[in-house]
């Protein structure tokens, strides 16, 4: 039986706004070595993190059933080496102490994200 393994580096993306996911779906097009995988709820990534290994984590901060803040920690414990970024509109949040390696303002800068994921998820990268 010849099965075809998906070989692509699952990134995982929280977010419950449908438009954003299709952004940024439509951006991880240009990245074919890369599988992004969306969960619009907390409880949805929590089911998905311990089966998929992302090799990065996009939160976004406000979520219909939690706060990308109280995510993150739970999903660190299946994934505690794995860069996490918080993607959000909220100008005022600070990642300082967060558990966030990076924020990622919206409306986002399409470049630029680009550049960071390449950056994130090279195998160089190690732990951001």
């Amino acid at each position: 039986m010849d099965r075809h393994v998906d070989s692509r580096r699952p990134v995982l993306y929280v977010e419950d706004h449908p438009v954003n996911a299709m952004l940024m779906k439509a951006l991880f097009e240009r990245r074919p070595e890369l599988k992004l995988v969306v969960a619009d709820s907390g409880e949805q990534a929590l089911d998905l993190i311990a089966d998929l290994r992302p090799v990065l984590l996009l939160l976004d901060l406000r979520l219909p059933d939690c706060h990308g803040t109280q995510l993150l920690p739970l999903l660190q414990r299946h994934v505690a080496d794995v860069p996490a970024v918080a993607v959000t509109a909220d100008d005022d949040f600070d990642i300082v102490d967060s558990g966030f390696a990076e924020l990622w303002a919206k409306p986002l800068h399409l470049d630029r994200v680009l550049e960071r994921v390449d950056a994130l998820t090279s195998p160089a990268a190690g732990v951001a």
